[in-house]
């Protein structure tokens, strides 16, 4: 078989203090639908919650996944074959809340080359 390199990712792909995506936004919005139960998926009763920053983005996609893996587990319990489906009512914890804004790191400036050094010092 032959081996497939994939190249590094670039480390600009990822800047915790810029805005999220819109890609990043729906992913949310979506998780955060999926993590409610059914009698609470109504657009009005969506919570209306932002994040601001790729960083908050990244930390609440971890917290929402993790609500509808525990969900799904939840469901997965398996019942003796024979035995009445047991109802209980769901009632899931509220949605966590937005993770808060990081601040952000001032920025490096480029050193200077000596030729502009040498024109500074003039």
């Amino acid at each position: 078989m032959a081996v497939i390199k994939v190249p590094k990712t670039p480390k600009r792909a990822f800047d915790k203090n810029r805005r999220p995506s819109a890609l990043l936004l729906d992913q949310i919005a979506h998780l955060e639908w999926a993590a409610l139960p059914a009698s609470q998926r109504k657009p009005h009763q969506l919570p209306k919650r932002k994040v601001k920053t790729e960083a908050q983005a990244a930390e609440r996609v971890g917290q929402l996944t993790a609500l509808v893996l525990e969900a799904k587990a939840a469901e997965a319990v398996e019942l003796p074959v024979g035995a009445p489906p047991v109802v209980t009512p769901v009632t899931l914890p509220p949605l966590p809340r937005v993770p808060p804004a990081t601040r952000p790191t001032k920025r490096r400036r480029k050193p200077r080359t000596k030729a502009a050094k040498r024109r500074a010092r003039r």
